[in-house]
């Protein structure tokens, strides 16, 4: 499965949980990670993480207005640290503050680096 795959299942998964009212800042979100996901996101998780494994995303509002964090991480492993990403010019504003309100949890699957 490919970057592209991923993406559209994501995009299935966020509007499920958010609703359609919020599609303009998941699709605003999506492109944002997607400029970047090669360069910055991708080489990051592979470092951490390695290639072929199903890893937990979770979203969460920043500190700022215009932040959104994405937090990365191995179920499989307690011990690994999760890896956090700050996303600007995404508010994250209809997005819970903190990691204990999120009561979803994403899967990225078979990611393809």
């Amino acid at each position: 499965m490919g970057f592209f795959s991923w993406l559209g299942g994501l995009l299935d998964e966020l509007i499920a949980w958010l609703g359609r009212a919020f599609l303009d800042f998941i699709n605003n979100l999506l492109e944002i990670i997607e400029a970047v996901w090669y360069t910055a996101i991708a080489t990051v998780l592979l470092a951490a993480f390695g290639a072929a494994t199903t890893l937990y995303v979770i979203f969460s509002a920043g500190r700022t207005l215009t932040e959104t964090l994405m937090e990365i991480w191995d179920p499989r492993y307690e011990n690994k640290p999760s890896q956090v990403f700050s996303i600007e010019k995404a508010p994250g504003k209809a997005l819970p503050k903190k990691r204990s309100e999120v009561t979803t949890v994403l899967e990225l699957k078979n990611l393809q680096y």
